[in-house]
């Protein structure tokens, strides 16, 4: 990769996070950081998922996320459920509580991408989309995201 491809990628990594607005705690009007956020939502789409699979899922620290998970069993956000005949692995599961903190994350998720991008036309939109989804196939075929 040339010097210049290098410095328009990361340009645009960091154009895009702070147009997310990823960088304050309180994302998306939650209590949470962004990588808070950002595992309560794995464990909603993936009810029962393990700690294990979400390190992997988004490439997370362990200690990292078993803090976030004990912060999150406080706050009665989950609970963990022994997986019969394992040998301790846990299943992740949501309480109301969680499951409503959850759905508010992806209903102003959706939100603040339709308030962001409300003035855009539809042609510009579906290019737009086009070129993330470009993104998208590229990175995963050269095994940077998984």
């Amino acid at each position: 990769m040339n010097n210049h491809a290098l410095k328009k990628i990361r340009q645009f990594n960091r154009y895009y996070t702070a147009w997310l607005d990823v960088m304050n705690k309180g994302y998306l009007g939650t209590d949470l950081a962004w990588p808070e956020s950002r595992v309560l939502f794995e464990i909603y789409l993936c009810s029962g998922i393990t700690a294990t699979d979400i390190c992997g899922n988004l490439n997370m620290d362990k200690s990292y996320v078993s803090r976030i998970l004990s912060k999150f069993e406080r706050q009665g956000l989950i609970t963990r459920e022994l997986v019969p005949g394992s040998k301790g692995l846990k299943r992740l599961l949501l309480t109301n509580a969680g499951i409503k903190a959850a759905q508010k994350i992806d209903s102003n998720g959706d939100r603040q991408i339709t308030d962001k991008l409300k003035d855009m036309d539809e042609e510009t939109c579906e290019k737009l989309c086009a070129a993330m989804e470009f993104i998208e196939k590229t990175l995963r075929g050269n095994d940077i995201c998984k």
